[in-house]
């Protein structure tokens, strides 16, 4: 923290990236290891959605036809290190709304990445990413669909899946995925404030689509590996 405070008296990092720098190191990562010390074992089996399903063999590898997951996770076996967003709305997103097992992916995290380990990573993982607590950590689960993918990234850019289309060969998994987790828990959703908005968009999907949906999902999850 010293070095990064003798950076920006000389001007060479600018204050906001300073401010953020310090505030993580000082603030943040204090607050993740008091969650896992108060919160342990415990967090480690939690599994707020009864989520069980494995994870998918290409996490190993990063061949999927997916861009935002084969390119997070290129990136992740090629360098151990991805960015917060890329583990919380890309990878996190996508195990969350395809229902992987929380222990899973946390063994994937810890595994995956050179800054991983299981006190800063099991709390950001399971509790904030999975909701695997059910809101101990955060006031909200962290489901995106693929059309917040392509507001907040260039991985939608040639990709073959389409993230407006919610239903269809061609429909974004993450955009179908998402939905179908939106409408399986749309009470809970609806109960929450920050996430009301999320069930008041799902009262106006009609029967029919909400059915395509479902099937759509469950094609999905039966042929996960080769999306």
């Amino acid at each position: 923290m010293a070095a990064a405070e003798g950076a920006y008296r000389s001007g060479a990092a600018p204050l906001a990236g300073t401010e953020g720098f310090v505030r993580q190191v000082l603030g943040w990562r204090e607050f993740v290891r008091g969650i896992y010390w108060r919160d342990m074992p415990g967090l480690a089996e939690a599994n707020h959605f009864g989520h069980e399903r494995p994870l998918p063999a290409w996490y190993w590898t990063g061949e999927t036809g997916m861009n935002c997951m084969r390119e997070t996770i290129g990136q992740t076996l090629a360098h151990g290190y991805a960015h917060h967003i890329q583990r919380l709305m890309v990878t996190g997103n996508f195990a969350l709304i395809t229902e992987l097992s929380p222990q899973a992916v946390c063994d994937w995290y810890l595994a995956a990445y050179v800054d991983a380990v299981d006190w800063v990573e099991r709390p950001n993982t399971a509790g904030m990413a999975l909701y695997a607590d059910g809101g101990r950590f955060t006031s909200k689960p962290y489901a995106a669909s693929g059309q917040y993918v392509r507001r907040m990234s260039n991985y939608c850019t040639g990709c073959r899946y389409d993230p407006a289309k919610r239903t269809g060969a061609m429909a974004c998994p993450v955009t179908v995925l998402y939905w179908n987790f939106v409408l399986a828990h749309e009470a809970e959703l609806a109960a929450q404030p920050r996430t009301a908005l999320m069930a008041g968009n799902a009262r106006r999907i009609g029967e029919d689509e909400r059915r395509r949906i479902r099937l759509d999902a469950e094609r999905l999850f039966s042929a996960i590996d080769a999306i």
